[in-house]
């Protein structure tokens, strides 16, 4: 019993410890480099319907027809559409032989009467209508029929918001047709409808429906409230690409199709559109006014790239293009040739080729390449690329898993020895790094606090890095289909709010100082980042405290400055995030009145001091 007793006491004593004080200094007369402001990415590709259902400014899905028919009960119309009406004898045929463009359009046939079909949307979450704020769009028709209109409904189509007719020909050419539409009523889950009525036949094919642009991002195809999302974020990097760049119909000239949008076969998802791509992508970026690297496909057509590479030279901010992604893994453009040396051969001399066509076109590109990085498991593949690379490209892409604090910071070990071993195999290398996703597989609270810890690591590279992205930077709400539950910017048909990554990385960017300088920590679960103004009026700490109890701060090296501001970003459990009806339940909190006080860390927390003279 005695014995007992006293392992109590020691486990009591011991868990006592662990909540007391941590000591923390920070000398900022010794300043280690210049911190870039590239530093706070995001990261985007069609994972969970980012782009195409998200930051792409079309409100349908599946507007070319291309997804097949599923069961008898869909019996002449794709998939992504429904049948709204067929009133007296009317059909539908979905057409394999006759195209806008595609392979696949819709044939309306209403043989007197009424045949219509209806849109609603992503994951068929309805399309928002709103009173007062117009929609505008267009469709391709071939043939004629007495009537034929467009309409925004309620979901079951009850209650027409909004109507417009559609003129229709026989000319034996495909016209396309625009409308606007303005809804009288303010309704987040409505639908899309095409009705035709009376004699005739008449096909479709290529629908948009959008809001009408109120500002440049909207007249560039981007949903506007998510850009503002991501600008809230207070990123300064845009990175697009990933796991779509590997798909073998992913290719520029898919992306600028004769018609409006190009559909092609991607790589989640088996019919994805071009409409919002790589063209589109940089645009936005120039109008965010932020740097950017965008991905080709490993194997692309040598003159769709110079074409690509000449038209950048339009584009004022810069531009860094990536030579596919995650290749050599079995997720790359060539995956039949993963992890052999054969595989490293033919990336290479892809690599090599695309980069030299390119920059002979446009001079001031730089470029990444994407041999994914494998550890000890395929270092002869690694220095083999390394060696063939080394000199050509700018950067090597590395991605790292940030799935919580205490685990990321056994993996950012992994982006330190990617640039020890570059540094070996070549003492004299230009290459540096770029951590273009920032994987983490869930969006809560933890993946937030395993960022915070990435940026202690990513502040002490310097200039060896070029950035760092979280991935994925948009995410419908309540919609993972491939695992990656990582948004950082969550979005419904009419809303959109920040992840507590998304305001680990606001946090982080608002928060930036330009020059890092020395600190420490005597625990291994309480990391201090410390950086400093030039001018030196200014300093700031990022704390990170991975412990489920809070810490009592003991602080040396700041005792002839003021502390003038304290944020933390903290919740109930290493997985709460934010949701619709509390979208800030998770969001950085001013505590600088109690901290003054108490000198408390809150529990489970990234806080962030700032200290001014």
């Amino acid at each position: 019993m005695k014995r007992i007793l006293i392992a109590i006491v020691f486990l009591s004593s011991g868990y006592a410890l662990a909540v007391d004080t941590v000591k923390m200094s920070v000398d900022v007369s010794k300043v280690k480099h210049e911190l870039s402001q590239y530093l706070y990415g995001t990261g985007m590709e069609d994972v969970n319907h980012e782009i195409y259902g998200g930051l792409d400014a079309q409100r349908l899905f599946g507007e070319s027809f291309e997804e097949p028919i599923r069961g008898e009960r869909m019996r002449g119309v794709s998939a992504s559409w429904d049948k709204a009406e067929a009133i007296d004898g009317g059909d539908f045929v979905r057409a394999t032989n006759f195209v806008h463009q595609g392979s696949a359009s819709q044939q309306l046939l209403p043989n007197g009467g009424v045949a219509s079909i209806a849109n609603r949307g992503l994951c068929r979450w309805g399309v928002p209508c709103r009173a007062g704020r117009r929609m505008k769009g267009y469709l391709w028709t071939h043939g004629r029929v007495d009537r034929l209109e467009v309409a925004l409904q309620d979901y079951w189509g009850e209650r027409t918001y909004a109507l417009a007719a559609i003129e229709t020909s026989t000319n034996e050419v495909w016209r396309k047709a625009e409308f606007t539409l303005a809804p009288d009523a303010t309704d987040p889950h409505g639908r899309f409808l095409v009705r035709a009525s009376g004699k005739g036949e008449v096909w479709i094919d290529d629908v948009y429906l959008a809001d009408e642009p109120t500002n440049e991002f909207g007249r560039l195809g981007c949903r506007e409230d998510l850009v503002a999302g991501m600008r809230e974020e207070g990123v300064t990097f845009l990175r697009w690409g990933g796991s779509m760049a590997n798909a073998k119909h992913y290719r520029l000239k898919n992306m600028r199709g004769k018609g409006e949008r190009m559909p092609y076969r991607g790589f989640w998802y088996y019919e994805s559109s071009g409409g919002f791509g790589p063209y589109e992508f940089v645009r936005m970026a120039e109008a965010m006014k932020l740097p950017c690297a965008v991905s080709i496909n490993a194997y692309e057509e040598t003159s769709d790239a110079v074409e690509f590479a000449e038209w950048l030279k339009e584009i004022k901010t810069p531009v860094y293009v990536q030579i596919g992604n995650e290749e050599l893994t079995g997720w790359g453009g060539n995956r039949e040739d993963s992890r052999t040396m054969k595989g490293v051969t033919n990336y290479c001399d892809s690599t090599l080729r695309l980069v030299k066509a390119m920059r002979n076109a446009n001079p001031k590109l730089k470029f990444v390449h994407a041999a994914m990085w494998m550890g000890e498991r395929g270092l002869d593949l690694l220095k083999e690329t390394f060696r063939r690379l080394d000199g050509v490209v700018e950067y090597w892409d590395v991605h790292v898993s940030v799935v919580g604090p205490d685990d990321t910071r056994k993996s950012r070990n992994q982006i330190r020895n990617a640039l020890k071993l570059m540094r070996e195999w070549n003492p004299k290398t230009t290459m540096k790094v770029a951590i273009f996703e920032e994987n983490g597989r869930n969006h809560g609270l933890d993946r937030a606090l395993g960022h915070a810890v990435m940026m202690e690591t990513v502040r002490e590279m310097g200039d060896d890095l070029l950035t760092s992205c979280p991935a994925n930077a948009f995410q419908p709400y309540l919609h993972n289909d491939n695992w990656w539950d990582q948004g950082s910017v969550f979005f419904t048909t009419d809303k959109v709010w920040l992840s507590p990554c998304g305001y680990a990385q606001k946090m982080a960017s608002d928060f930036h100082r330009e020059q890092l300088v020395a600190s420490g920590s005597d625990s291994d679960k309480v990391s201090v980042s410390a950086t400093k103004s030039r001018d030196g009026k200014s300093v700031v700490l990022h704390i990170v405290n991975s412990l489920y109890a809070p810490r009592k701060l003991e602080l040396s090296g700041l005792a002839d400055m003021r502390l003038a501001k304290v944020m933390t970003l903290t919740g109930p459990s290493d997985r709460a995030n934010n949701i619709p009806e509390n979208p800030t339940r998770i969001s950085p909190q001013d505590i600088t009145a109690t901290f003054s006080v108490d000198k408390t860390l809150p529990s489970y927390s990234y806080t962030i001091l700032e200290f001014t003279r």
